[in-house]
């Protein structure tokens, strides 16, 4: 596929839509968010090393498996996103020009027809002659459906234009969430909690003055699940807690996946003992579980989790803030693991 430009149409940015699903119906790509962003990459032909993969895996008659639709996301995809933002909000923005453009002539157009009929009206009342008047009938009946066909060409373009708003605008929202979002666990990335943190820190004062806390989780010899199990079965693990936090967080707080096997939960407003309190009904939930494999229904074993609690101090910088977290949490890990430690 050859190099597109950077900026798309709108009639090209829906072109994109239109194409990426039946290919990847073609070579059994499941179509979810993550998919169908790396596919409507491809067929823009404006990312080179996605577009040289994807070719080769397709020469190569390869399958496009769970694992192998992940890696092309991570590797290609995933770190084009805010770009891609940038690049869909430039072609609203142009689709809204173009019916902006469309409403000036529309308007052009009726007043041309207003005049029209304002001349045949004045006529009218000086003609009396039969033929004259049936001229002048004649003439009112082109230009009304003159005006009734460039109506309804007007239309259509709106019903068109419209469409592909709507299409661009659910794009839109895909990728600002694929931006924030961890793809292998739902959760939050990293740096959507270094923003929530600067938000729970500006907003102290309309949490009744009290600071946010921050957990952070790790899990414990995480390195041995993979290499007993294997990386699939590793992440499904790291799914698994994460679906323990999501769990016990709730309103304003949020749970991230910091990286790896490592997890934060930021609890705005919530003072240490608080904050202790969520870490170890997390740490509980995980440990108590009983998980198998689903191959073969053999048990992993138990996993747990070790955790650090810190509170904000009014560090002028959030870093310095999560970094007394992770030491806490190390804490835990030198005295034993699967317990928290407050900072």
């Amino acid at each position: 596929m050859s190099a597109a430009a950077d900026q798309v149409t709108g009639e090209t940015a829906a072109e994109y839509l239109r194409m990426a699903v039946p290919l990847m119906s073609r070579h059994r790509v499941p179509a979810t968010p993550d998919n169908y962003a790396t596919w409507y990459e491809y067929v823009s032909g404006r990312n080179e090393g996605l577009t040289n993969e994807i070719d080769r895996l397709i020469d190569a008659k390869a399958d496009f498996t769970e694992a192998v639709n992940a890696k092309l996301y991570r590797q290609y995809v995933a770190e084009r996103d805010l770009s891609n933002i940038e690049q869909i909000r430039g072609n609203l923005n142009q689709l809204l020009s173009e019916i902006g453009a469309t409403l000036h002539e529309a308007g052009d157009g009726a007043r041309s027809f207003e005049g029209t009929l304002g001349g045949i009206a004045d006529n009218f009342a000086k003609k009396n002659d039969l033929d004259d008047i049936r001229q002048l009938l004649k003439t009112l009946v082109k230009e009304t459906r003159q005006m009734q066909s460039s109506t309804t060409a007007m239309q259509s373009s709106f019903e068109r234009k419209s469409r592909e708003i709507e299409e661009l605008q659910e794009q839109l929202q895909r990728e600002r969430k694929r931006a924030i979002t961890d793809p292998l666990t739902g959760l939050y990335n990293r740096a959507a909690l270094i923003d929530e943190l600067h938000s729970a820190v500006g907003q102290m004062g309309e949490e009744g003055g009290q600071p946010p806390s921050l957990i952070m989780l790790d899990i414990d010899h995480f390195k041995s699940v993979n290499d007993t199990h294997g990386h699939l079965i590793g992440d499904r693990v790291i799914r698994f807690v994460a679906q323990v936090l999501q769990k016990n967080t709730k309103g304003k707080d949020t749970a991230a996946r910091y990286g790896g096997e490592e997890f934060t939960v930021l609890l705005p407003g919530t003072p240490a003992v608080g904050a202790k309190s969520v870490a170890e009904a997390i740490r509980k939930a995980v440990a108590s579980a009983q998980l198998v494999r689903a191959d073969n229904k053999q048990p992993l074993g138990q996993i747990t989790i070790s955790a650090g609690v810190a509170t904000y101090q009014g560090e002028s910088d959030v870093m310095n803030f999560i970094d007394r977290a992770d030491q806490a949490l190390y804490q835990s890990k030198n005295n034993g693991r699967n317990r928290t430690t407050v900072a």
